[in-house]
C-alpha cells in the first residue's frame, strides 16, 4: 500500500494528537489527587506541577515552599502540591507537625531525602538518609560520639582554629577596601574544625596555597550540576541511580584523607580526642549484621558530618554577623556579654552555656536563615490525621518548609525582623528546635540522650530521696546544662565570640545581599559583606 505524503500526514498529525490528549487526561487526573480529597493546591503546571521554578533554576526550592505555604488560607493545617506528577504535603500547623514528626514517628520513620538509593554506602547509606530499623541503630551508636563529654574533649581543638582565622582577619582588615565576605570568612573556619575533629587533620583552609580540603569540600556544594544534584536528592530521590557517578565524582579525595588518618592512628595507637578515635573504637567492637563499621560505613559516618556540618554551621555564623553589623545596638550587647563572661578568663563550654544572649542571637538568626529550609518525612502505610480526617497514602511525602514556619505571623509578630529577645510564647521552644529538624530523626548533635540523663538519675537519687519524676527532671536540666552545646552551635558559639572579642563588624547597604541563589541550602547569592574594625583591646 503506497501512502502519499499528505496521508503521513495526517496518520501522524493524528497519533500525536491523540498522544497529547492522552497525556492531558493522564496529567489533569493526576494532578486531581489533592482535590479529589478536599485539599487545596496553588495553580498546576501540566508537566511539572508546582516546581516548574526550581526545576528550571528560576527560583530555590525554599522560595517555591514559601509561594506554596503562602497560598494557602491562614488556617489552613496544610496545603497539597506536586512535583512532576506526584503528589506531596507541605503542613502549616504546629500540631500537626508534632502529630506526624514526633507523635506518630513509627508512620513516618523515614526521610525522602536520598530514600530510592540505600546501597551507596559512602553517600546515601549514612545518618542522614538510612531507612529504619537501621536507622535507630546507627543513630544509637553515634549520639554517643557527641555526648557532652565528647564535645569538651574536642573542645581545644575548636578553639585552636580560631588563631589562624584571626591572623586571616588581621590581613583583611589591613586591606584598603576592608570589606569581608563572611560565607567564605566561616566557611574556612567550619571547614578547618570539621577537618580537625572529624577527619583529625589540619586544613589550613586560610591559606590559599595549601587549601585543598576547603576547595575539595566547596565541590560537594557549589556549581550548576551540584546545585541540580541537590535538588534531585532532596526533592526527586527516584532519579539518582541516573547520576550515581557525578555524585560520587569528588569522594576520592576525602576517602584517601580519611584513611590516611584512620590507618596511621590505629598504628601509633595515639589519641587525640576526635572522632576518628570514636570510629577506631566502633570498627574494633563486634559487628552487628544490621550495619557493619567498616569500610565506607566508617568513612560515610565522617562525610555525613562533614557534609551537614559545613555548609549548616558556616550558614549561621556568616547570618549572623552579617545581622549583628545591620544592627549595632546588639552587637554592642552581645560584646557586654561576652566580656561581663570571659574577660580575663580562659574560653570553656561553661563559660558558654552562660551567655543568654548568643544564644538568642543564634537562635533569631536560625529562625530567619535556616541553613537547610525544609524537613522532610514519607509515610510508610496509609495513616489518618485524626484533627481533619485527611488520609495520608503509603509513600506520599509530608515537608515543613521551616522558613515560611518560622516567618508566619500567625506565629510572630514583625516575622522578617531580626529580634532576638523575642517574648517567650508557646511556639518559642518550638522553632528553637526546627532549624535542627523535628522529632527523634532531627540532628543527632541534640544529645538528648536517656542513658546520660539516667546515669544522673542514679548519682543524685541516694543523698536527695527526691520523688523519683522529680529527679527526671532536674537531672534533664543538668544534663542539658552542660552536655547540650550542639556541635554545630558550640562551633558557632566560639567563632561569634572571637571575633566579636577583636572586631566591630559594620554594615554597608546593597540591594544585592538578600537575593537568593539556586540550591537547596540557604544562600545569598551575591554574599553577606561587613567592614571589620579592630577593637583597641582584643580577647
Amino acid at each position: 500500500m503506497n501512502l502519499s505524503i499528505v496521508d503521513i500526514f495526517i496518520y501522524c498529525s493524528t497519533a500525536l494528537v491523540i498522544c497529547i490528549s492522552l497525556f492531558y487526561a493522564y496529567a489533569k487526573y493526576k494532578l486531581s489527587y489533592w482535590s479529589r480529597r478536599g485539599v487545596k493546591t496553588p495553580p498546576t503546571h501540566l508537566i511539572f506541577g508546582n516546581f516548574g521554578d526550581s526545576l528550571t533554576l528560576k527560583k530555590p526550592p525554599s522560595e517555591v515552599l514559601r509561594e506554596i505555604y503562602n497560598y494557602a488560607d491562614p488556617d489552613d493545617p496544610y496545603i497539597g502540591f506536586y512535583i512532576f506528577h506526584k503528589p506531596m504535603l507541605l503542613l502549616r500547623n504546629h500540631d500537626v507537625m508534632k502529630q506526624i514528626f514526633i507523635k506518630d514517628f513509627d508512620v513516618f520513620p523515614n526521610r525522602r531525602f536520598g530514600s530510592a538509593n540505600q546501597r551507596d554506602a559512602l553517600g546515601l547509606d549514612s545518618i542522614l538518609s538510612i531507612q529504619q530499623p537501621r536507622w535507630k541503630y546507627l543513630r544509637n551508636k553515634l549520639t554517643v560520639a557527641l555526648s557532652g563529654q565528647r564535645l569538651k574533649n574536642m573542645f581545644p581543638l575548636i578553639i585552636e582554629c580560631g588563631q589562624p582565622m584571626l591572623n586571616f582577619m588581621k590581613n583583611l582588615s589591613m586591606s584598603s577596601s576592608n570589606k569581608t565576605e563572611v560565607k567564605e570568612l566561616s566557611g574556612r573556619y567550619v571547614t578547618d574544625i570539621i577537618a580537625s575533629v572529624i577527619f583529625g587533620i589540619n586544613a589550613t583552609s586560610f591559606d590559599e596555597k595549601k587549601d585543598a580540603f576547603w576547595k575539595n569540600s566547596l565541590n560537594i556544594f557549589y556549581g550548576f550540576m551540584r546545585s541540580m544534584i541537590m535538588i534531585m536528592i532532596f526533592f526527586i530521590p527516584e532519579w539518582i541511580p541516573l547520576f550515581g557517578p557525578t555524585i560520587k565524582i569528588y569522594t576520592n579525595y576525602f576517602r584517601k584523607i580519611f584513611w590516611d588518618s584512620m590507618n596511621s592512628r590505629e598504628k601509633s595507637g595515639y589519641k587525640r580526642g576526635d572522632f576518628i578515635d570514636f570510629l577506631l573504637t566502633l570498627k574494633n567492637e563486634e559487628q552487628d549484621p544490621i550495619y557493619k563499621f567498616e569500610g565506607d560505613h566508617l568513612l560515610a559516618q565522617s562525610a555525613s558530618l562533614l557534609i551537614a556540618g559545613i555548609e549548616a554551621t558556616a550558614d549561621a555564623i556568616a547570618f549572623a554577623l552579617y545581622n549583628l553589623a545591620r544592627h549595632p545596638e546588639l552587637q554592642a550587647t552581645l560584646y557586654d556579654e561576652i566580656q561581663t563572661h570571659i574577660s580575663g578568663k580562659e574560653l570553656t563550654m561553661d563559660l558558654i552555656t552562660e551567655m543568654s544572649f548568643l544564644d538568642s542571637v543564634l537562635i533569631e538568626t536560625l529562625r530567619l536563615h535556616p541553613p537547610l529550609p525544609i524537613v522532610d518525612r514519607i509515610a510508610t502505610r496509609n495513616y489518618k490525621l485524626l484533627s481533619t480526617g485527611l488520609i495520608i497514602e503509603k509513600d506520599i511525602p509530608v515537608y515543613i518548609s521551616i522558613n515560611a514556619t518560622n516567618q508566619d505571623p500567625k506565629y510572630f509578630s514583625n516575622p522578617h525582623d531580626f529580634i532576638p529577645l523575642r517574648a517567650e510564647t508557646g511556639n518559642k521552644k518550638f522553632y528553637e528546635s526546627l532549624a535542627f529538624g523535628l522529632g527523634q530523626r532531627s540532628c543527632i548533635g541534640k544529645l538528648q540522650n536517656f542513658i546520660t540523663r539516667k546515669r544522673y538519675v542514679v548519682i543524685f537519687s541516694f543523698p536527695f530521696y527526691i520523688h523519683k519524676c522529680q529527679i527526671d527532671i532536674i537531672c534533664t536540666i543538668i544534663y542539658l546544662k552542660f552536655s547540650g552545646q550542639r556541635l554545630g552551635l558550640l562551633i558557632a558559639k566560639v567563632a561569634l565570640i572571637t571575633i566579636l572579642s577583636n572586631y566591630i563588624l559594620d554594615y554597608e547597604p546593597s540591594k544585592k545581599d538578600d537575593k537568593g541563589i539556586i540550591h537547596v541550602f540557604t544562600y545569598a547569592a551575591d554574599g553577606l559583606y561587613v567592614q571589620l574594625k579592630k577593637r583597641e583591646k582584643g580577647a
